[in-house]
């Protein structure tokens, strides 16, 4: 479980981004984090990992691993580096002490890869990928360190429909072994796979399912309505 008490935050010489924020975060469920832009979603997803420190508050988590998905355009694809590479590096902390892989690391690459429906590519570059492939590297990448939370920032934004369904049915295997976390602006098409709604807009609020109409998605947090879809 991760648990955030009393949070405070703000950069610095600006306005504050929470204030007296808390959140409970139960393992093995699938939260989705959703809210405007500037709300707050991936300063929030930095704390939790620790890249940035609280002004104020607690924070407990009992994840001894968290394996990090971020957003496609944040990655160079220009560095020349293939596919199963990639995956590799997820496993730094299997290196031996001669400096390479053994037999038991390389397996469990390849069953990773072959979950992924990625072994058949393995050795294209990262630039060579459409942007479906890209996405699901970018989760076997993750998932090789053996996270017991996987964060991922907006994964199914900028691909097609079918490269989608193949994240989404990555996703609903996976929620069964370990926790999710994952901010989306994609509500429709998460909301049923989803335990908890996370509101992130300059505070944090669990919102329930059944308030949530598909608009929420494209910015507009009216989250009190009273039904998915129709006239909302």
């Amino acid at each position: 479980m991760l648990q955030i008490e009393n949070l405070d935050f703000h950069y610095p010489g600006s306005e504050p981004i929470f204030l007296d924020a808390s959140l409970k975060l139960k393992s093995k469920t699938f939260s989705i984090i959703i809210g405007p832009n500037g709300g707050g979603k991936t300063t929030l997803l930095n704390i939790i990992m620790g890249f940035l420190k609280p002004v104020k508050g607690k924070l407990q988590s009992e994840f001894n691993q968290i394996g990090y998905v971020p957003q496609a355009h944040r990655i160079d694809l220009e560095f020349p580096i293939r596919l199963i590479d990639h995956v590799r590096i997820g496993c730094i902390q299997r290196l031996t002490w001669w400096g390479g892989f053994d037999q038991e690391t390389e397996s469990f690459v390849k069953k990773l890869l072959e979950k992924l429906d990625l072994w058949s590519i393995r050795d294209l570059r990262l630039g060579e990928l459409s942007g479906g492939q890209l996405q699901r590297a970018q989760i076997a990448h993750a998932l090789a360190s053996n996270p017991d939370l996987l964060i991922l920032d907006e994964p199914t934004s900028n691909i097609d429909p079918k490269a989608k369904k193949q994240i989404m049915d990555i996703l609903h295997k996976l929620k069964k072994e370990i926790t999710i976390l994952m901010v989306t602006h994609d509500l429709e098409t998460l909301l049923p796979e989803t335990d908890q709604v996370l509101l992130v807009s300059n505070g944090i609020e669990i919102v329930e399912k059944s308030t949530l109409c598909k608009h929420t998605a494209m910015g507009l947090y009216e989250h009190r309505l009273s039904t998915l879809g129709g006239n909302s």
